[in-house]
């Protein structure tokens, strides 16, 4: 029997539960199916019931590629990780500063400091446009507000000089928030369940500044601070966010260059969030004598729960200015309590970007 034998519902109900990547490719292979895809219904309905395809997306050269990940056999001494840089995704030659990943949406700050939404699995892109011109001090976020079953899209937009603001995708407009943020963020966001996350540190005169996690919720529309499983020491200690497979958010602290703790938030109750520790490794014991791994508030890492390893993604651009080249090798670091690896996958102009990096599912989500 064929597929176009059977009934729509049920054509409908298999497609549904097959991933992004391999619908993409169906595409052009049948009219109805193509805008069976473009339907905002079947996208929602896919969103929910597709099998999960986990990706990771790399930002560099301000362009963001995909990358293959295996760890299949990491722990056998004699076998090396295959990580590789396999292109650029297609975005029509935009430059690229930054990125979120949510919900299979990219959200992308250009070069230029201008926003954009952009969900590669499908193409499409959305630009929006300012309030008030954007400026290269602007922080902003990428989440939503989940409403009777739709996803209402949102932009949190920081300036210095002028407030908060916050651009609605439903509405296609911006509105000034009543609220104040009173940290100065040190990391960059990411998105989880809908909010933001941030290491920020609070601005308080005659004082240290104490470096804390920050969430913003996007339906309240309200910053809150929240408590992590270690002490942290500004000027020394090194903080870094990332978002699991499993949707959960990790926090990596590195102490004094050799201590390293990476905790996985378990779960969130009233007044109450419960934390695991991942790993803790001594560095120092797994490095070569005189090495300096020093990671930054500019690092980014992924950990594989499977494996109990993290993949941490850096370079050494942020060492001393005597040591500091515009083009560097991009590091990853695959760390355990009973591995470490260093693995160079390709090279980086720093005239360009950072290299980030994030976990990527891809989707059907219209923007």
């Amino acid at each position: 029997m064929m597929m176009s034998d059977l009934p729509k519902d049920l054509v409908e109900e298999i497609l549904s539960r097959l991933p992004a990547t391999t619908l993409k490719r169906l595409r052009s292979t049948c009219k109805l199916w193509n805008s069976l895809f473009k339907d905002e219904g079947f996208a929602r309905k896919h969103f929910d019931k597709a099998a999960r395809q986990d990706l990771v997306v790399m930002l560099k050269d301000s362009r963001a590629h995909s990358v293959n990940v295996n760890l299949r056999g990491i722990h056998n001494n004699n076998f090396d990780p295959y990580i590789k840089d396999i292109g650029e995704l297609s975005l029509n030659q935009v430059d690229i500063n930054k990125m979120v990943h949510c919900n299979g949406l990219l959200f992308c700050i250009t070069k230029d400091n201008i926003p954009m939404v952009w969900n590669p699995c499908t193409g499409e892109t959305k630009w929006v446009e300012p309030r008030r011109v954007y400026d290269k001090s602007d922080r902003f976020a990428f989440g939503y507000e989940y409403k009777k079953s739709c996803y209402n899209y949102k932009i949190l937009r920081i300036q210095d000089a002028h407030g908060i603001e916050i651009y609605e995708f439903n509405s296609n407009s911006w509105k000034i928030l009543d609220v104040t943020c009173d940290w100065c963020i040190r990391t960059h966001a990411v998105s989880l369940e809908g909010n933001a996350y941030w290491f920020a540190s609070e601005y308080k005169k005659g004082t240290e500044h104490n470096t804390c996690l920050v969430s913003f919720d996007f339906s309240k529309e309200i910053f809150e601070a929240m408590d992590v499983p270690f002490q942290f020491m500004n000027g020394s200690d090194i903080v870094a966010l990332s978002v699991t497979r499993e949707n959960k958010l990790a926090v990596l602290m590195q102490r004094w260059a050799l201590e390293m703790e990476i905790w996985v938030r378990d779960k969130i109750e009233p007044n109450a969030v419960s934390w695991n520790q991942f790993v803790e490794v001594d560095m120092g014991l797994k490095l070569p004598a005189g090495t300096d791994n020093m990671f930054s508030f500019k690092t980014t890492f992924s950990i594989d729960e499977d494996y109990k390893v993290a993949l941490v993604w850096h370079t050494d651009h942020d060492k001393g200015a005597e040591s500091r080249k515009w083009i560097e090798d991009i590091k990853i670091f695959i760390i355990g309590e009973d591995i470490y690896r260093e693995i160079v996958i390709g090279k980086i102009d720093y005239r360009y970007s950072y290299p980030l990096m994030y976990n990527y599912v891809p989707s059907l989500v219209q923007i």
